[in-house]
């Protein structure tokens, strides 16, 4: 039997607001499973009516795109999600897990692989039983399951039985693969059991699916010896998983893909939405490079204190170090990976969004966005916004000083930047070039 042991640092606590963003999650978490088995008892209740109204039915009754939003859920969602990055940061600190950039790094092929599911789902690929998995939000809870799952297998490989590193780089190969493996029947047995692609028959090539997908299947052994071998054990395994995942899902749009009419495909707006952020993140690196790297060279990494150096003992510092550290932090910041990934995906999904209501008579779901798109009655509005918002991150990160032990907290701050920014525009862009 596999046993899984989280091993703690017993000199590391959580902050207070961590111990109550814990509290909170659990509570919400108890009462909507309270809410779930009170209808599926048939009991009755306003909490079950509440659920279901606002969350469940939402999801399971939507059919290629966003569940339901409304207020209740779009308030919901983002206040959970603030107390998620919360109380996740404070677990992490204390499980030992590496905050550092290479966290986010390591994270952003799922960020990827999220909207490719939505795509597939969109396109009606997957089967009835599938679909309702990949409707956001509640395909950002699968994708988070497979990251979880990956890192608890890359915390047993770290810290298990395991003892040479040549054996432990040849575990997390194999364990990323099975993961791989895994995601490849399971969705690929889907795709080929659902009644569209039944229908699509010829049209829709499996061959190509299963070629990608073993490409996929094999990515954490062509990975290796790779910039990936940078990473400890838990961020490979993530990283590895999410890549070959993402090449599996990639492999069952280019089945469908490939038979598609030419007419019914468009290539111009993915060349926009990439290039646009691509450049704007290309001048913002080239801003803060030098910054970056005399920073690096000085001991410090921009916008995090060294250990054992609190926020307060900094801004209370006058030393002529202290000052010049302080200084090209501020700069040194957008050179970073915390700030140039959410930024060009606000940009991006601004863009996307803007392409496919305006040009391709998309609609918006999002209540706010919505709102937002008909203050002019042109979604422009919403890229302009979204614009502003990349400016805003610029502002945060460049002003906020974060504590050593609060690295995770800056990381997932990003990530969470990245999951409704950058995950709905590769979406959006997606179904413009395939015309899902």
């Amino acid at each position: 039997m596999v046993r899984f042991a989280i091993f703690v640092n017993p000199l590391e606590t959580l902050y207070d607001y961590e111990r109550w963003a814990i509290r909170i999650l659990l509570a919400v978490m108890i009462l909507f499973g309270i809410g779930i088995a009170g209808h599926t008892l048939d009991i009755e209740n306003p909490l079950s009516e509440a659920v279901y109204t606002y969350f469940l039915d939402s999801i399971l009754n939507e059919s290629s795109g966003d569940s339901g939003y409304n207020y209740v859920n779009t308030a919901s969602y983002g206040i959970g999600l603030a107390l998620f990055v919360v109380s996740l940061s404070g677990l992490l600190r204390i499980a030992g897990i590496d905050g550092s950039d290479a966290m986010l790094i390591a994270l952003l092929p799922w960020v990827l692989w999220a909207p490719l599911g939505e795509v597939i789902e969109d396109a009606g690929l997957f089967s009835a039983s599938f679909a309702p998995w990949f409707v956001s939000p509640g395909v950002h809870f699968q994708t988070a399951a497979w990251v979880v799952l990956a890192g608890l297998i890359g915390h047993k490989v770290s810290n298990g039985t395991i003892e040479t590193e040549a054996e432990k780089n040849a575990a997390t190969r194999h364990f990323s693969a099975f993961l791989i493996a895994a995601q490849a029947s399971i969705y690929g047995m889907s795709v080929l059991s659902s009644d569209n692609v039944e229908i699509l028959s010829e049209a829709y090539d499996r061959e190509v699916m299963l070629i990608i997908a073993m490409f996929g299947v094999t990515a954490p052994y062509w990975l290796a010896g790779s910039y990936v071998e940078r990473f400890d054990h838990i961020h490979r395994i993530v990283y590895s998983t999410g890549v070959g995942g993402s090449i599996v899902l990639f492999g069952m749009l280019a089945g469908f893909a490939i038979g598609r009419e030419t007419s019914e495909m468009t290539a111009w707006p993915i060349v926009i939405v990439f290039a646009v952020p691509i450049l704007v993140c290309y001048v913002l690196y080239s801003f803060g490079k030098d910054a970056a790297e005399e920073s690096l060279k000085l001991g410090y990494t921009p916008g995090v204190l060294p250990p054992g150096v609190t926020e307060s003992d900094y801004l209370e510092s006058k030393t002529p170090l202290g000052e010049k550290i302080d200084e090209l932090r501020k700069k040194a910041v957008l050179a970073s990976p915390a700030v140039l990934l959410p930024v060009g995906g606000q940009i991006g999904d601004g863009i996307a969004t803007w392409i496919g209501i305006d040009y391709f008579g998309y609609t918006e779901k999002h209540v706010i966005s919505s709102m937002v798109t008909d203050v002019l009655d042109t979604s422009l509005t919403f890229t302009i916004l979204k614009v502003g918002i990349a400016g805003v991150i610029c502002w945060f990160y460049s002003q906020a000083i974060f504590e050593y032990r609060q690295q995770h907290l800056r990381v997932l701050i990003a990530l969470c930047l990245m999951v409704v920014g950058m995950a709905p525009a590769l979406r959006n862009v997606f179904r413009l070039t395939l015309g899902v």
